[in-house]
Parts: structure tokens; sequence; C-alpha cells
């Protein structure tokens, strides 16, 4: 019998740096924007200006609250704490998904209000103020998503921008058929699309993080298919039962789960074989598996 050391049983995030200060460049100039959309908006009546502001505004909060999920993860594991702080991604993920749900709904409701209540735009500023915003938009949504992807915090400030961009282009769209047509209405209409593609983005964001968070399969896992090819590669395991898999945070994948097999294969090379099977063919990364006796 061999012993061999436990793999992947470290439970501290790795360093986000890059991502790090790309949110916090991201949240100085959104920040800086949304106090010259939301003073334009009120300059040139434009309830789409001023709720694209708001939506910046929430946009500054949620990037300070992905940074802070970055900081907090890379604190290492305690006593108290033995997967260390990870899951604070994913927490502030689901604040941000939750967060844009509320910005759509109150977006919406600003928009059906004006739409009872119509009123003059200044079509040609709100134009200049809303290009100004799309570049701001498109640099930050760009800086964010060449950050890392995978990961659900990052991909959840991404998304941020991505309704921030859509929303800059609607205002544009609306600016211009204001100043040529003078229809007004166009405002409120283009306001409630651009709330319908942030929820639906949000909608999926806060489902993703709600079930890493009620400790769900992760998203690409099935445990059946796992099971299957688990019992195919090793011939020797049988009734492979009790199984669970869950995540702490996206890049960390936990499974427990018993098996039979015969006394041969009770031992530490046996359970190191599976455990970096599972690792290197599931990315399964922390594994407690318990042999049993046929």
């Amino acid at each position: 019998m061999h012993s061999h050391p436990s793999p992947h049983h470290n439970h501290t995030a790795k360093p986000d740096a890059k991502n790090q200060r790309k949110i916090v460049i991201a949240a100085t100039l959104t920040f800086t924007y949304m106090l010259v959309e939301v003073v334009g908006g009120l300059w040139v009546n434009s309830i789409a200006l001023i709720a694209d502001g708001m939506h910046m505004l929430t946009d500054s909060i949620a990037l300070i609250i992905a940074w802070w999920g970055f900081h907090i993860a890379q604190k290492p594991a305690t006593e108290r704490m033995t997967f260390g702080y990870q899951r604070a991604q994913i927490l502030t993920a689901f604040v941000n998904g939750a967060a844009l749900l509320l910005i759509a709904t109150a977006i919406t409701a600003m928009a059906i209000e004006r739409m009872f209540n119509p009123q003059e735009v200044m079509g040609a500023e709100m134009f200049i103020i809303a290009i100004v915003g799309l570049g701001i938009n498109l640099t930050v949504f760009v800086m964010l998503h060449s950050g890392d992807q995978k990961n659900l915090n990052m991909r959840g400030a991404t998304l941020h921008f991505m309704g921030d961009t859509l929303a800059s282009i609607a205002v544009i769209t609306a600016a211009i058929i204001i100043y040529f047509s003078g229809w007004n209405i166009v405002d409120p209409i283009l306001s409630i699309l651009v709330a319908a593609i942030i929820a639906f983005n949000a909608f999926k964001l806060t489902r993703s993080a709600a079930t890493i968070l009620l400790e769900g399969v992760p998203a690409g896992y099935e445990i059946q298919a796992i099971k299957d090819d688990l019992s195919e590669h090793f011939p020797y395991l049988e009734q492979i039962h009790h199984i669970h898999l869950w995540a702490i945070a996206e890049q960390q994948v936990m499974m427990t789960l018993h098996a039979k097999t015969d006394l041969a294969h009770i031992n530490d090379d046996t359970l190191f074989e599976i455990k970096s099977y599972l690792n290197d063919r599931h990315a399964v990364h922390h594994v407690t598996l318990q042999l049993e006796t046929l």
C-alpha cells in the first residue's frame, strides 16, 4: 500500500488581480458618467436617460460588491470557515442578479407612467449624451468581457454592462426618432424593451447563483453520467450509491459517494486513483469516497 497526498484540497481562491483591476477601473468610469447621465436626463426630460443613469449608479455599487467578492474569496480557510470564503463571489453574483431584476422592474414602472403622461424630450441633446454613454459602456463591457467569464462573479459584472450598452443603443435610437418625428412615446417604449433584456439575463445569473447557494448539481454536471462512467472505467466498483454533487464556488466542485468493491481494492491506492480520475475527467475537485465490502 502506498500513501498519496489527497489531490486538490486547497479551498482558497486563486488571486484575481486582473479581474479586480478591471472592476475598479469600470466602477470609476461608470460612477463618473452616471452623474453626467442623470443630470443630462433631467435637463433634456428623458426618462430613458434617467433610467439608464440610475442603472449605472446601481452598476457602480454592483461593481464594488463584485470587487469585494473577489477580495474576500482570497482569504484563507480557518477552523470556522473550513472551505474559505469562495462562496462570497456567488453571494455577490446573486445580489447583482437580484439588483438587475429590481432595476428592470423600476425602469418598466417609470416607462409605463411616462406612456400615460407623455412629455417633450430634447432629442438632439439626448442623442449627444447617449453617444458619449455608449462609448463608455462599450469600453467597460469589452474590458470586463476580457476577464474570466467562467467566473460567475465576473460574468455578473459583465452582464450589467451588456445591459448598459443595449440601453445606450436604445436611447440613441429613441433620440433619433424623437428628433426627426417628435414621437416622444418612443422613449418609454424602448426603455421597456431594454428592461426586458436586462431582466432576462438577470434571471439566468440569479438562477445560476441560487443553484450553487442551494447546493444543487452544478450546470454541466450529470450525476448518472458520472456514475455510469465510473462503473465502466473501474469495473471493480459495484453498487455506486449515496452520490451527492454540489459546488462551494464554480471552480470548487464537491462530491461524496459510496461504492462496494472487493477487499483487494479497499486501500489508499484505489482511493487516490478514483479521486484523481474524477478531478481530471469530470473536474470534481474534492471527493469523499467511502469504499465498502461486497
